[in-house]
């Protein structure tokens, strides 16, 4: 009997943690502006200008279209691995 509570807490907790980062995600979309991605393990810093970012939380990127060579290009990052620093 103690070993299923503790069982069924520890999946309890770990449903519950899964809720929360998923939760914090969908929070992630960023309207218009200038912006400085840093991605992980990247040395290219990519400019989003005048553009935005858009988190796609299920999946857990972020798509985003900086100007490279002088085309706008999609770009997939991991939302773990990104750092969008808000130029404007």
């Amino acid at each position: 009997m103690l070993r299923l509570s503790i069982l069924t807490l520890i999946a309890l907790l770990i449903t519950g943690c899964d809720f929360i980062n998923r939760s914090t995600r969908t929070m992630d979309t960023m309207l218009g502006g200038d912006y400085e991605i840093h991605i992980s393990g990247h040395n290219t810093v990519y400019y989003v200008e005048n553009d935005k970012i858009t988190s796609e939380p299920t999946k857990g990127y972020y798509i985003f279209y900086p100007t490279i060579n002088g085309k706008k290009t999609l770009v997939q990052s991991p939302i773990q691995l990104t750092t969008i620093i808000k130029k404007d």
